[in-house]
């Protein structure tokens, strides 16, 4: 093993096991490939989605920014309204 590499133990269902194997054998793969490939893979896909949330809050957040700006003086009428009604 290199240097540079580090083995984790993983348990997996024997049908999945058996898969790799038929997979590996049919397209002359190494199963450490086929299963390290795998997983960049799935890590790379739910980075990207996990990034493309955070990007959609980051842009609601200046939507709602622009919204309540929007609102702030409707709100002030009203609570000047609630104010001299509470007072009366």
């Amino acid at each position: 093993m290199q240097a540079n590499q580090k083995q984790r133990p993983v348990k997996l269902d024997v049908e999945l096991v058996q898969e790799i194997e038929q997979y590996c054998e049919v397209y002359a793969l190494d199963e450490n490939d086929l299963i390290r490939d795998a997983l960049h893979e799935f890590m790379t896909t739910r980075q990207a989605k996990v990034d493309n949330i955070i990007n959609g809050y980051a842009e609601m957040a200046s939507i709602n920014s622009q919204i309540a700006a929007e609102f702030n003086a409707c709100e002030s009428e009203a609570y000047a309204h609630i104010r001299v009604a509470d007072l009366s």
